[in-house]
């Protein structure tokens, strides 16, 4: 056993929930975020830290999506970026230093680099041509990404906690002390309720049938039979799609189409999906 107050690093504990993890996850990103949880705790980094310096390695792979010569240097940052995202969370749970800002900020940091993707791609494009067409196109694309990480993010998110861990979720933006980030936190968090009405019924019963926190184990069980095929759906509309995506298009030296790839193939998942968490809720509703 390690010494009194010395941080417990156990790989168990690398995983929110691993039933729902993608195998690259599972197999690449969470065992070398691991390794980076452990030099960053060697370092006496905290996970914020860690956190920020993710999106600066983010930041600079989107920006060189610019040039065609060095997107696949600016892949191969994002796959790094990837990595450092993992481990601020792992080393968070592995040191007992969860927070709601350290979660919030990881969204954000998630959000800037996906800022500098779309950057990168719109300055290249609007450098061709004379229009700018490329701008409505991104903008469009912006908010379609936005809204397929907020249902991914939303849905494993909650499955790990009332699956996983087996209590009810309490997402408290009064536990943010900085008043734009707790603003922001509202903000997202009524986002992700507008786009999963239906699943906030779920949650609700859940709760009323919940002691002190705790779910019960027939919800539990509800839930992971309900939810669980539905919730690796919602895998892929997560960052690493949309990486591969972008490492394809850089080794082709068509990044432009990038905005393509996330208009149609992943919207049309989208709503495929959506659609499909919505029978699944309805059948959970049904039985309660």
């Amino acid at each position: 056993m390690p010494p009194a107050g010395q941080p417990v690093l156990a790989q168990g504990l690398a995983f929110k929930a691993r039933e729902i993890e993608e195998l690259a996850d599972v197999y690449f990103f969470r065992p070398l975020g691991f390794v980076a949880a452990r030099l960053a705790a060697a370092l006496r980094m905290t996970p914020t830290q860690v956190t920020l310096f993710s999106t600066v390695v983010g930041v600079a792979g989107g920006l060189l999506l610019y040039n065609a010569q060095l997107a696949l240097l600016g892949f191969a940052l994002l796959i790094v970026y990837s990595i450092l995202d993992s481990a601020d969370g792992q080393l968070a749970r592995l040191t007992g230093r969860v927070t709601e800002l350290g979660r919030v900020l990881d969204g954000v940091g998630g959000y800037i680099t996906h800022a500098a993707i779309y950057l990168g791609i719109v300055a290249s494009l609007v450098s061709n041509t004379e229009t700018g067409r490329p701008l409505v196109w991104a903008a469009l694309a912006a908010v379609s990404n936005a809204a397929q990480a907020q249902m991914y993010e939303f849905h494993r998110h909650h499955y790990a906690t009332i699956v996983g861990q087996g209590r009810i979720l309490q997402d408290d933006p009064a536990r943010i002390d900085s008043a734009w980030i707790k603003g922001l936190y509202r903000w997202y968090l009524s986002q992700q309720k507008s786009l999963n009405g239906l699943h906030m019924e779920v949650e609700s019963v859940i709760a009323a049938r919940s002691n002190v926190g705790v779910v019960d184990p027939n919800d539990r069980l509800r839930y992971r039979e309900c939810f669980y095929w539905v919730v690796r759906g919602w895998n892929l509309l997560g960052d690493n799609t949309r990486f591969y995506a972008i490492g394809v298009l850089a080794w082709l030296h068509r990044i432009d189409l990038f905005l393509i790839f996330i208009l149609v193939p992943m919207n049309v998942a989208l709503v495929g999906l959506w659609l499909w968490q919505r029978n699944a809720d309805r059948r959970f509703l049904a039985k309660t």
